[in-house]
């Protein structure tokens, strides 16, 4: 009988009329068996289908060599550390390994490693699983959400996904919570609505048509907000999302959502300072100018009076005292001419540095005005811009322009949020008065309208309507247009608001 070598272990010797050889044949996963030296023994016939390689080709080779180039040096290192404790355990720490297969390509495998002692000599036997595509997808995915996560918790957003097929919305935890808890994962787009606070319901409404109109750009942004069910907290939100649309139909939202409640806060203070500033400053400068004028006035009004009260003395004398009468006459009219003249210069002095008209384009001057008002806090409205294209330029200083125009908005936006206007929507048009050689602007808003007693007196110095306001905003409104050739009026017969016109003299 021949006796097998010490380097040769009886692989197809039987135990219990079964070999080893057998049993690893006969197993559905690929395996190798290599030696102490890092060189193949075995391999089974799954192995052998998935490199590509036959059992000849394989033996007696190091296993490196059927690894990528770029590893190889590194896994010689790993198996030397490996054989000084070898121990039942996956190879590579969960990381994604890679086999090359005879043609070249690449495959993606996890590999488990198990040491065997035969007649006291060691081997480590390899079991191949590969990364299918199913696998690697989910493990993108899993690394995907890993990175979503740490961003929303860096910028502080939730997430929600539209279906506005079903009418349905996925709230995220973070939305979730943002809504106090008052929505779940899974809600109708109706319920959401339902916890946004009842005035700003129609403005978020209405941004959502508009997301899903196919003929817009369909982007969903609006702000607004929610009274959460537990502690009826007020918190502001705003949504960012963009329209997913299939054959013309809006299939999905996609957007984020974050917490904008300390900055609305701040906002509403800093707007409250800023009125109260701007009031101050308007009550410090009327006081001034009154001040001023009256402190001119009062020397010549103060001898008017003299002079009167003598002309009264000398026409109550029997016979009358016509020469005094006379010389008081002629004193009055004296000091009514000086009095009349320091009040032009007074005028003049504050009229000295009055910018001069230069060629505008008004449609950018509009838009201009119009960031001028959100900047101070006067925005939250629908807007619509009806203006003329290639309009002719007009002649007018541009930054008097831009305060009739921030000043019409800004009253049109006080009246609507003091009547509480679901959706508060302005329009601003323009429009060429050819006969007139004029360009013609109106401002409409969709407020309470005025009432025929304040029509009559809309445009009277100190005037007004508003708590806090002087009553001269209309006034020098009226003003700065006509100083510019033009005229502001209001309509008086327009009953859905309020609608201001004034017109500009073409260049």
């Amino acid at each position: 009988m021949k006796t097998k070598s010490i380097t040769e272990p009886p692989w197809d010797e039987p135990l219990n009329g079964i070999s080893f050889k057998d049993l690893f044949d006969a197993v559905t996963e690929a395996m190798l068996l290599v030696d102490a030296c890092g060189k193949i023994v075995m391999a089974n016939p799954s192995a052998l289908d998935l490199c590509g390689y036959t059992l000849n080709e394989l033996r007696g080779h190091e296993v490196e060599a059927f690894i990528p180039q770029r590893f190889r040096e590194h896994h010689r290192c790993y198996r030397k550390q490996y054989l000084e404790n070898p121990r039942k355990r996956p190879m590579g720490n969960h990381s994604n390994l890679v086999l090359l297969h005879r043609d070249g390509d690449e495959i993606s495998v996890d590999i488990s490693l198990s040491p065997i002692t035969i007649q006291q000599r060691i081997y480590v036997l390899l079991v191949l699983n590969v990364i299918d595509r199913r696998s690697q997808a989910e493990y993108a995915l899993r690394e995907s959400q890993e990175r979503l996560w740490l961003i929303k918790q860096m910028i502080d957003v939730g997430i929600f996904d539209i279906d506005c097929v079903n009418h349905k919305i996925y709230c995220d935890e973070r939305l979730q919570e943002l809504c106090g808890n008052s929505v779940n994962e899974n809600i109708t787009l109706n319920d959401f609505f339902a916890v946004v606070h009842h005035d700003d319901r129609a403005n978020c409404q209405a941004a959502f048509d508009k997301a899903i109109n196919p003929h817009m750009s369909g982007e969903y942004r609006t702000e607004f907000r929610i009274m959460q069910s537990g502690n009826q907290k007020e918190r502001w939100i705003t949504i960012l999302g963009e329209t997913q649309f299939v054959m013309g139909k809006a299939k999905r939202i996609v957007g984020i959502a974050r917490d904008i409640t300390q900055r609305k806060q701040r906002e509403k203070m800093l707007q409250q300072h800023r009125n109260e500033t701007e009031t101050l400053f308007k009550q410090q400068v009327a006081m001034i100018t009154v001040s001023a004028i009256a402190h001119e006035l009062n020397s010549p009004l103060t001898a008017i009076s003299a002079y009167s009260e003598v002309v009264l003395h000398a026409l109550n004398e029997t016979p009358i005292d016509c020469d005094r009468a006379r010389e008081a006459m002629n004193g009055c009219f004296e000091q009514a001419q000086l009095a009349g003249g320091k009040l032009y210069e007074l005028l003049n002095f504050l009229q000295h540095n009055t910018a001069e008209a230069e060629v505008l384009d008004l449609n950018q001057v509009i838009e201009d005005a119009l960031l001028l008002a959100r900047g101070d806090g006067y925005g939250g409205f629908n807007l619509m811009l009806e203006l003329e294209p290639c309009l002719p330029a007009v002649n007018a200083n541009r930054f008097q322009i831009q305060r009739v125009l921030v000043n019409l908005i800004r009253n049109a936006v006080e009246a609507m949020r003091t009547a509480n206007i679901p959706v508060s929507e302005i329009t601003i048009s323009v429009e060429t008065l050819a006969k007139e050689n004029m360009a013609l602007v109106s401002i409409r808003d969709n407020g309470p309208g005025i009432d025929q007693d304040t029509l009559k007196r809309i445009f009277n110095p100190f005037f007004t309507t508003k708590p806090t306001g002087l009553g001269m905003g209309l006034s020098i409104s009226r003003a700065l247009v006509e100083a510019n050739g033009g005229r502001l009026w209001v309509d008086p017969d327009f009953k859905q608001g309020a609608q201001f016109h004034f017109t500009l003299p073409f260049v």
